[in-house]
């Protein structure tokens, strides 16, 4: 049975970057999931949503190398939602323009949180170690809906993380 003790990438970014999202309202409720129109009316949600190999990137052990290759390069992403509801439409809007702007200077200026993206890294039992090198958000879609007279506004920013695997030897 596997147990885990340490968390691992995607898990260990969403662990870092919830804890300076409560930090921007302390009734806005975080959740590491993707959010549901059920979920309380201000609630932001983090969660993994693709790994993304460089299938160029075999530097690790050389391309003749008789042993199984991993990309050395791996990008995960993320998605982190910003959701308001509210029976005000303009309110609602402004308020999710609000969060939605907010979880992105969070993520772009939060000194902390720099500091500890920028610190992440997995050693795995063959010695080799996966770190964190860069990270930025490519997009944000936005989303607004009624249901039973409630307007919904969604925003769900697309954050990524890039990783470099390093041999034991490295």
């Amino acid at each position: 049975m596997i147990e885990v003790t340490s968390s691992v990438f995607p898990t260990n970014v969403i662990e870092v970057i919830e804890i300076p999202l409560k930090g921007i309202d302390p009734d806005i409720q975080v959740f590491k999931r993707p959010l549901r129109n059920t979920d309380p009316q201000q609630s932001i949600g983090i969660f993994a949503q693709m790994w993304d190999p460089d299938e160029e990137s075999f530097e690790m052990m050389g391309v003749d190398n008789a042993h199984p290759q991993m990309p050395t390069l791996q990008r995960y992403v993320y998605g982190i939602q910003a959701f308001v509801k509210d029976g005000d439409e303009e309110r609602g809007l402004a308020t999710h323009a609000y969060l939605a702007g907010s979880i992105r200077r969070v993520l772009y200026t939060f000194p902390p949180l720099r500091v500890a993206l920028a610190s992440l890294k997995v050693e795995f039992q063959d010695g080799s170690a996966e770190k964190l090198t860069r990270w930025g958000i490519r997009t944000a879609r936005y989303f607004a809906g009624e249901i039973d007279g409630v307007n919904l506004y969604l925003a769900t920013l697309e954050f990524w993380v890039e990783t470099e695997t390093r041999g034991a030897q490295a």
